[in-house]
């Protein structure tokens, strides 16, 4: 039988409850700012990171809206760390967050990301509040189980 962990590990979606996603995320966020200053380039945490992203989101059929394959506690912090990344996103629509998340998740993608410096620094700034918010979702979560008694 499987633990929570290695299910999560196993299925590559994005998951807000993942405890490696802040770290993955600011592990492309690191790897994308030495793209754009020139330094070693290593695409292993981006590839990993649009991996799910583009795992956890169905393209449109017909060119339609895309359709979330993740779960609300999810979406909810994707939909933060889209809002504090300064990009410009200003929808509350769920359909215009999946279609950000999907052209980001395509421009990591990307064999030679180097191509287009200002998405490329959009995808960094999402990369860093989507570690974030994140973490700030694993601390709230932790904050509410109980302290032990004679704590104080």
């Amino acid at each position: 039988m499987l633990t929570e962990l290695e299910q999560l590990q196993e299925d590559p979606k994005l998951r807000v409850l993942d405890p490696d996603l802040p770290i993955l995320a600011s592990e492309a966020a690191i790897d994308i700012e030495n793209i754009l200053s020139n330094g070693p380039v290593d695409l292993t945490a981006i590839h990993r990171l649009a991996e799910r992203l583009n795992n956890s989101i169905e393209a449109g059929i017909a060119g339609g809206a895309p359709r979330s394959l993740m779960d609300p506690a999810t979406l909810s912090v994707l939909s933060e760390a889209m809002l504090q990344s300064g990009g410009g996103f200003t929808s509350h629509s769920v359909a215009d967050l999946l279609s950000e998340a999907f052209r980001i998740a395509g421009e990591l993608s990307r064999g030679d990301p180097g191509s287009n410096r200002s998405s490329l620094e959009q995808a960094r700034d999402f990369c860093v509040a989507l570690s974030r918010a994140a973490m700030a979702y694993h601390r709230s979560i932790r904050d509410l189980s109980p302290s032990h008694p004679f704590r104080r």
